[in-house]
């Protein structure tokens, strides 16, 4: 091992992760061989004697799959339970989804075999598809299949999660949804050490906003001096928001021009004439004993819920919409979603329409045209949204000449890219090389001599410098 080079190493790193993937689907496949040499039918139902007062069964057949899935003898999986050393009911979970992959989607099923896919991710996709019937789950098969070489993990199953709510009824659509809003609480637990445990389930808007106003807090609670990280600062802000005249006080104080009040700090800080029952805040700028002093519309949470939706589903409010964060949604959820917000619909912009700049800044319907082209970060296997990213020229920017460039101007979407920072200065300084071959799909050449391709829709090794095929 000492003696592999950089590039020898990555490539020795792949062939690993190959082997432990096949060996995982092997076991996984023995599962569902097991299974079979247990099959129900098999089984023979024991009959309660003639007038036994005790109801007495014997070993029973049962279904740990799903639709279209053969039955299996109960205690079969008992042998697999001691043997691994799991429960009785991972055991079945076990049996069922190696027969759930297997029969109701054979084209994923043979490329797990194949190493090109790992079992969790394989059985994640099962429990996605568990709600359909055979023949819609092989439907749905062959578009996965075709996707698994390419797609990361999380965009494979948020696609699989798309497609299932696509072909489910809408009423027992809504029957989930109404479970999943019923499903909603927190919890708070202690910890020790003078903290709490707080866990909760809510409504994907308020999560959002919920986040972005704790974003909101921290930022107020460093700009009055904190040195505090910025998780910890959102804690102290969760806390912040449970007192609301606080909460109130901080927001505002924020909002009003320092220098009608300079003097007057953001933050905890009591004086020294106050007394004991004194509120809190008093005296802090912005403090009015919890009434609202500045437009309201300023203390809303400043956040963006981006969905994506054709016209004829909202006219029809019909159909599946795409909602940046939350996945997939029903049309008629989304009034649930954005229900005290404000909306602002924006078409999709045609990129022939933008007019190329010279400017260094991207304006923000080129920015618009690029997210929506390449919806998450273009360098490969990456998940990050490209909402949350810089956009890089992929061609380094230059100030322009003074006389008329023979090039076109550098500030153009098809020399534009979402990329986070750290993969921004890796391609400045790292020796990362990246090329646009055309708008939207992007050439990565690695400091080792790996070769990328990413598309909107996937990433895939085109070249290894070792090997002459991808492991």
């Amino acid at each position: 091992m000492q003696d592999l080079t950089s590039a020898q190493t990555v490539d020795a790193m792949l062939s690993a992760r190959r082997r432990a993937w096949m060996a995982e689907a092997e076991e996984f496949e023995l599962a569902a061989h097991f299974a079979d040499l247990h099959p129900g039918e098999a089984v023979e139902q024991q009959q309660q004697p003639a007038g036994s007062a005790v109801v007495l069964f014997g070993e029973k057949s049962v279904r740990p799959g799903h639709d279209g899935t053969p039955e299996v003898a109960e205690f079969a999986s008992l042998e697999i339970a001691a043997a691994l050393n799991i429960t009785r009911e991972a055991a079945d979970c076990l049996i069922g989804d190696a027969l759930s992959l297997r029969h109701r989607l054979p084209k994923v099923w043979q490329k797990m075999r194949d190493g090109f896919l790992r079992v969790g991710v394989a059985r994640a996709i099962v429990a996605k598809t568990a709600s359909l019937p055979l023949q819609q789950a092989l439907q749905l098969d062959r578009e996965l299949a075709s996707l698994v070489e390419g797609v990361s993990a999380y965009r494979l199953i948020a696609t699989a999660e798309g497609l299932v709510l696509e072909l489910t009824p809408a009423e027992q659509a809504q029957d989930d949804y109404e479970r999943a809003q019923a499903s909603r609480g927190v919890w708070i637990g202690q910890s020790g050490f003078g903290v709490s445990d707080v866990a909760g389930v809510v409504n994907a808007a308020d999560g959002i906003f919920l986040d972005a106003q704790l974003d909101r807090v921290a930022g107020i609670l460093a700009q009055g001096g904190s040195t505090d990280s910025r998780d910890v600062r959102r804690s102290t802000a969760l806390g912040i928001l449970a007192t609301p005249a606080r909460a109130l006080q901080l927001l505002q104080a924020s909002l009003l021009d320092a220098a009608d009040d300079p003097e007057l700090p953001f933050d905890d800080a009591v004086s020294e004439d106050q007394g004991a029952d004194s509120c809190p805040a008093a005296g802090l700028r912005g403090h009015t004993c919890g009434a609202v002093t500045v437009d309201p519309e300023l203390l809303l949470p400043k956040a963006t819920v981006v969905v994506h939706v054709e016209e004829n589903t909202v006219a029809e409010m019909d159909g599946v919409a795409r909602v940046e964060r939350c996945g997939p949604v029903l049309a008629e959820w989304m009034a649930d979603l954005l229900q005290n917000t404000r909306i602002t619909v924006r078409p999709v912009v045609d990129a022939t329409n933008i007019t190329p700049s010279d400017s260094y800044e991207v304006s923000a319907r080129m920015r618009q045209v690029v997210t929506s082209r390449n919806p998450y970060e273009v360098f490969p296997g990456s998940k990050k949204p490209a909402q949350t990213c810089d956009l890089d020229h992929t061609e380094p920017w230059h100030p322009p000449p003074p006389a008329p460039a023979a090039e076109p101007p550098a500030t153009r979407p098809d020399n534009l890219g979402p990329l986070s920072r750290t993969v921004h200065r890796a391609k400045t300084h790292g020796g990362w090389l990246l090329r646009q071959l055309a708008p939207g799909m992007f050439f990565w050449r690695s400091p080792d001599g790996f070769a990328y391709l990413v598309t909107p829709s996937r990433s895939w090794m085109i070249h290894n410098p070792v090997t002459p095929r991808v492991p």
